[in-house]
């Protein structure tokens, strides 16, 4: 009885016994085999629904298994570099994705060449490179071309935000003087290039528009005229940015539209500004040129070998000068791609009857033997004794101070600066990275144009470089041939002339 009580008083616990090891080597069993498997439900309901997330949990993780699987093969498939140039070409697409969709809002329709650049949205792009417009007969736009050029990321505060097409601005651009926009095109398109030329060109136009200008009844003419001058000013900037000597032709200009005489009609207004300027590029510019020819011509011996990089108006005036005061002396022009501005300053040379070599500015170290003396121009003086000119002059200076010659640079003191830069990368002037793709400036196809479009190269083009003031043994000026450190001593002279 005992034995039949036990037997039969037990048996919710066999059966719950029973089942426990049951489940345990069936769950075992499903995930070795990866098959469903079914439970004999025992108890009805509670082992149904026991039945179903066992089902529920044994897809799960055969799903999980095998994905898996197919991640470790294809890890192996794929290596680490590929996985990272993968990775980079996205970067790049979606960064090329950004820079076409800001520059699609600053393109408008080119309403005289009928050229048309639309991006309707981000699904239109397709590949990571940015849209150009139809190219029509005629001259290409340079704005437009800046607009989708890549830029080079730690330079980045060098480039300007694209800006709206001066072609549409020829016809009607408002309160901006038509001299302006026109002297805006030279700009952009390096017609005009020099520091001196470009800014007496600046001053002409200043003197275009104040002949032109008419003054409305109830504004005074000198504050309508620095209303005008400051919209026409602004237009330059965006087409380039000022040279430091255009900087300073226009503070010392603006000098003269402080009231004087309130009695003074409009007419002697303008009669008094117009002859303002004359004064400037009298004594400030041509002046100047006279008395630095005059120093210079000083220190040049007969049977001298000048050693001279690329063409400063200044450096020609001097050699012509010479020339003409009967000292027989002979030239070497060191010059550099892209603009290869040292051939018009050999035509000039060569016209004259002056004896003249020309070399790249890579081989100027196998002709530093037979210079002299080495005369550059300069595009400005900076207050910490730093020459700032076009670039290569640095790379030219320091030959020249390996072979002991004397580097003398001519600078006009108005092309002085206040500003102090020790690097070519706080500030500079940007040229067309496409100009680096040519030989000799000609369009003839060339074996660089295969690299333009390679996403490994990012092309920049600095047009000025920074020479230490230790590489220079001194500066010709009109007053006198300075040390650089004499720089802050000639601003303050001149700050408080103009006070």
């Amino acid at each position: 009885m005992n034995l039949d009580d036990s037997t039969v008083s037990a048996p919710g616990d066999q059966t719950k016994n029973k089942h426990k090891p049951t489940k345990a080597k069936k769950t075992k069993d499903q995930k070795q085999t990866g098959l469903k498997a079914a439970v004999v439900p025992l108890d009805g309901t509670a082992n149904d629904k026991l039945t179903e997330k066992q089902l529920r949990k044994l897809e799960w993780e055969k799903k999980l298994a095998e994905q898996k699987k197919d991640s470790a093969d294809g890890m192996e498939a794929v290596s680490k570099a590929a996985l990272k140039a993968k990775r980079r070409e996205q970067q790049e697409a979606q960064r090329q994705a950004k820079e076409v969709k800001v520059a699609a809002k600053h393109e408008p329709v080119d309403k005289l060449c009928g050229n048309l650049v639309s991006v309707t949205s981000e699904t239109d792009i397709k590949l990571p490179v940015a849209p150009q417009a139809k190219k029509l007969p005629g001259k290409s736009n340079p704005r437009l071309k800046k607009s989708s050029r890549k830029h080079v990321q730690w330079v980045q505060h060098l480039y300007s935000l694209p800006n709206p097409e001066y072609s549409s601005k020829l016809v009607n651009f408002n309160g901006v003087h038509p001299s302006f926009v026109k002297l805006g095109v030279w700009y952009s398109e390096r017609v005009i290039l020099g520091s001196n030329e470009r800014c007496f060109a600046l001053l002409g136009a200043i003197k275009t528009l104040i002949e032109d200008i008419e003054t409305p009844p109830t504004q005074d003419f000198y504050r309508h005229v620095e209303d005008m001058l400051q919209s026409c000013t602004n237009y330059l900037q965006e087409c380039r940015p000022f040279a430091v000597s255009m900087s300073n032709a226009l503070r010392s200009f603006k000098l003269q539209l402080r009231p004087v005489d309130s009695s003074l009609s409009d007419e002697e207004k303008r009669a008094r500004l117009l002859g303002a300027i004359e004064t400037y590029i009298s004594n400030d510019m041509v002046k100047a040129w006279d008395a630095i020819c005059l120093r210079v011509n000083e220190k040049i011996w007969e049977e001298d070998v000048i050693l001279t990089y690329g063409c400063s108006s200044l450096i020609s005036k001097i050699l012509l000068r010479a020339k003409n005061n009967g000292k027989n002396f002979s030239v070497i022009i060191a010059d550099s791609r892209p603009l290869l501005e040292g051939r018009e300053l050999l035509r000039r040379l060569v016209s004259a009857h002056i004896k003249c070599s020309y070399v790249l500015n890579d081989h100027h170290s196998s002709v530093m033997k037979r210079a002299s003396k080495v005369l550059v121009g300069a595009h400005a003086l900076l207050t910490n004794g730093c020459l700032m000119s076009r670039i290569g002059t640095a790379q030219l200076a320091l030959a020249a101070h390996n072979f002991n010659k004397p580097v003398l640079v001519c600078c006009e003191i108005y092309k002085f600066s206040e500003r102090v830069q020790t690097d070519s990368f706080e500030y500079n002037d940007i040229g067309d990275p496409d100009l680096l793709y040519s030989v000799d400036g000609s369009s003839a196809p060339s074996p660089l144009r295969s690299y333009r479009n390679s996403s490994k190269l990012d092309t920049l083009n600095l047009l000025y470089d920074i020479t230490p003031p230790h590489l220079i043994t001194g500066v010709a000026t009109e007053s006198a041939i300075l040390p650089c450190t004499s720089v802050p001593a000639i601003l303050r002279i001149n700050s408080a002339e103009n006070m």
